[in-house]
């Protein structure tokens, strides 16, 4: 049965079709929540420990970082984290240990990256369907992507576009979305080259963005600052941004930020920054509000 989880500074609370599960890792903080393939996932605890969940439900440590984390990738066996207070990428391979990627410390024209609002880290990591490419959203340094599984990263996306999030489609290689204040950004090859989607939406500024087979879900706000957002969609092999409604509000209370929006299993849920959880069980239709006042909610995931 898929399940919704909500990583908060509690713990990760857990929905399925039955209603709310028992609340995990109970008085810890779950800053990040990823799925793995075969039912398990991967999150953030208490900023710098890895944890893993299996397909039973259980937990286990995996890691502790010596930096603090903000962001987490499961591809092929080799896990990948994101530094929240410096932009650092981890990795751990296979069978090994926890190792910081000098690459990515000297990324061509790192030292035009900038501390934007947030201090400068990887918001996101995301992995192409057929696992050629790793790329890192670097708020604010754009996103560097990697084809040798983390030893060398090459800059993609301009540090001007200040990217918030990135997500690969999980079947189609060459699709990869990201969120930024400029708009949606897609890339068709796989995240070598983008362009901007921005027509339609009375703002650009987007924070969220997530993937599902047929369309791209992302978030607009009314500012930085936002009282409220949207969410929109880009369907795949079209032209026009539509709003998704169909049981959501015209607009959501505050933000739709970086990692609230999750997509998978033909499902796909959001949180808004009041605390309420909607779900859309067929695609990113039919949405329901499934709870309320949510309290410091850090990511979302589908498993």
């Amino acid at each position: 049965m898929p399940e919704v989880l909500v990583a908060t500074a509690s713990g990760c609370r857990t929905f399925a079709d039955s209603g709310e599960g028992e609340l995990e890792l109970a008085g810890r903080q779950v800053d990040a929540v990823t799925p793995e393939v075969g039912g398990g996932c991967l999150a953030i605890v208490e900023g710098r420990e890895i944890w893993r969940r299996d397909s039973r439900r259980a937990w286990s440590r995996v890691a502790t970082a010596g930096i603090s984390l903000q962001s987490i990738l499961s591809v092929g066996g080799v896990v990948f984290a994101g530094a929240m207070d410096e932009a650092a990428v981890l990795r751990i391979p296979v069978g090994g240990e926890l190792e910081r990627l000098r690459g990515f410390d000297h990324v061509p024209g790192r030292d035009q990256w900038f501390a934007g609002g947030p201090p400068l880290g990887v918001r996101a990591l995301t992995a192409t369907a057929d696992a050629a490419a790793v790329l890192a959203a670097v708020h604010v340094g754009g996103i560097p992507r990697s084809l040798d599984a983390g030893k060398t990263w090459e800059p993609t996306l301009p540090i001007a576009f200040e990217v918030h999030e990135v997500r690969a489609h999980t079947s189609a290689p060459n699709i990869v979305a990201a969120a930024a204040a400029v708009g949606l950004c897609i890339s068709q090859d796989g995240g070598r080259t983008w362009r901007i989607r921005s027509e339609g939406p009375e703002v650009t500024n987007s924070l969220a963005v997530a993937v599902l087979h047929d369309q791209v879900l992302f978030s607009v706000q009314d500012g930085p600052f936002a009282k409220r957002s949207q969410l929109w969609r880009w369907r795949l092999g079209t032209d026009a941004l539509e709003q998704v409604r169909d049981g959501l509000p015209e607009w959501l209370e505050g933000k739709i930020d970086t990692a609230k929006i999750a997509a998978g299993r033909g499902r796909a849920a959001i949180v808004d920054q009041g605390g309420s959880l909607w779900l859309a069980e067929g695609g990113a239709s039919g949405w329901e509000r499934i709870a309320t006042d949510l309290a410091c909610v850090f990511a979302l995931a589908i498993l």
